[in-house]
């Protein structure tokens, strides 16, 4: 049970939280420097994701960081690179109505204790190219395009953070999700046909769809701009299928209420197209609910009730074994100040029949906009997280993850990110009892 799970361990780690927020909460507003980023469309975000990584909120983050310049050293030696980038962008939009988005970022890490024989550090990078055409009603709130998004994930004769997570560490939670090579290098993360939008008050998506950055997402919760292991950045108990065939259709009845339906084969695999005709499916519903918003920007807390036939052939993919199970899981998401800098989010999932990853998992993060450093740094964020997971594996240890991390533009559009985890009692393993982590993140984008 979830309570059995919260020992004395994770108390100390909440309370050496309560202790930071409060610290946090209480740093003095830098007022002229109100982020442009958590005022972006990103925060209204998408009908279906708020994923910095969805298609749609990787063009809205390339249009805000056209407008944004201030950083630690104003000027960039890629300036010009990206100025004659942005003018073709521009130029190719206006003859031919497609809008395009590149971003590249990188991730090193390195861990503390691994077992013996196994490699302690670590690089990986991620290209994520992404192309949409709005093909009826452009500029309208019921227009309709098309989105592809072609990834590319690579290192450079290392292991990859990922793989040193679950395998060097090992541990189940992660220490940094997605941040893996691919084979081949290169290929289509999402295609599919998007109309709607929620000032419509409906919409829907349909082709080759990702589910985990569809559900229960946040923009504050992402291996690519904020936290990075697994079990931080998503919840993986809800026993998501890869990325695959599948449609999710949404209604938007007011401003503070969504439901989205979604439904995807199971056999999915985002190296290919899957096996859809095999009519193995996986079904969710999402409510998703602004409880107490206080400014524009806040997000929908999110609740998921969701099915998964299992795949053909009983084998493990993404965040399912390959068993056919059922569950449930919670995003919880509110802003602690009255400016909106200060934003909480508590997340929960308990999957059944053995059919996820991950029998359960809680975590709580907490991050702050523009936490007003003493060289007043625009565009920066600070966040703290304290997660647990009990993994499916029969004879696996309850584990524990405490991560904070500090964002902030180092020249204009090119983030950089300082992370610190500390893993307690990694599932896998006896003969480690706690390791810690340390990561640099680079994301920049055209």
């Amino acid at each position: 049970m979830l309570v059995s799970g919260l020992g004395g361990r994770t108390m100390r780690l909440v309370l050496a939280i309560s202790v930071m927020v409060a610290l946090l909460l209480g740093a003095p507003p830098n007022v002229a420097a109100q982020s442009t980023r958590t005022d972006s469309n990103v925060s209204r975000g998408d009908p279906f994701s708020s994923d910095p990584n969805d298609p749609g909120n990787i063009l809205r983050e390339v249009d805000e960081v056209d407008l944004e310049r201030e950083a630690l050293f104003p000027k960039s030696p890629l300036g010009g690179l990206r100025n004659r980038t942005d003018q073709a962008k521009k130029t190719i939009y206006e003859a031919t109505g497609f809008k395009m988005g590149l971003v590249l970022q990188q991730v090193a890490q390195g861990i503390s204790e691994v077992q013996p024989g196994f490699d302690n550090s670590g690089t990986a990078a991620d290209l994520d190219f992404v192309v949409k055409r709005a093909l009826i009603n452009r500029g309208q709130p019921n227009a309709g395009g098309v989105y592809y998004q072609l990834q590319g994930r690579w290192d450079y004769g290392t292991t990859g953070p990922q793989d040193l997570g679950f395998v060097s560490l090992p541990s189940a939670g992660g220490t940094a999700n997605s941040w893996s090579r691919y084979q081949p290098t290169f290929l289509t993360r999402n295609f599919y046909w998007q109309h709607g939008s929620t000032e419509a008050g409906w919409a829907y998506r349909i082709g080759k769809i990702t589910p985990d950055a569809t559900l229960l997402t946040s923009q504050y919760i992402s291996p690519v701009t904020t936290f990075l292991p697994n079990v931080g950045t998503g919840v993986f108990a809800a026993g998501y299928p890869d990325s695959g065939l599948g449609f999710v259709g949404g209604v938007y009845p007011s401003d503070r209420v969504s439901v989205i339906g979604l439904i995807s084969d199971a056999n999915a695999n985002r190296l290919n197209f899957g096996d859809i005709g095999a009519g193995d499916t996986y079904k969710a519903v999402q409510l998703g609910v602004k409880i107490l918003p206080v400014t524009p920007k806040a997000g929908y807390s999110k609740f998921l009730l969701w099915h998964n036939d299992g795949t053909k052939n009983g084998q493990p993919i993404n965040a399912m074994t390959g068993e056919e199970g059922w569950g449930f899981a919670m995003k919880l998401e509110q802003e602690l100040t009255r400016d909106g800098r200060a934003v909480g989010i508590f997340r929960y999932g308990r999957s059944y029949d053995d059919s996820a990853i991950y029998k359960q998992q809680a975590g709580l993060s907490i991050v702050l906009n523009d936490p007003g450093d003493p060289i007043r740094i625009k565009n920066d964020m600070l966040g703290i997280a304290v997660n647990w997971v009990e993994s499916v594996v029969a004879g696996s240890r309850e584990e524990y993850n405490f991560e904070a991390f500090y964002r902030f533009p180092l020249v204009p559009a090119v983030d950089t990110t300082l992370s610190y985890q500390s893993v307690f009692d990694p599932a896998f393993t006896t003969e480690i009892d706690q390791a810690s982590v340390f990561s640099l993140r680079v994301r920049t984008t055209y």
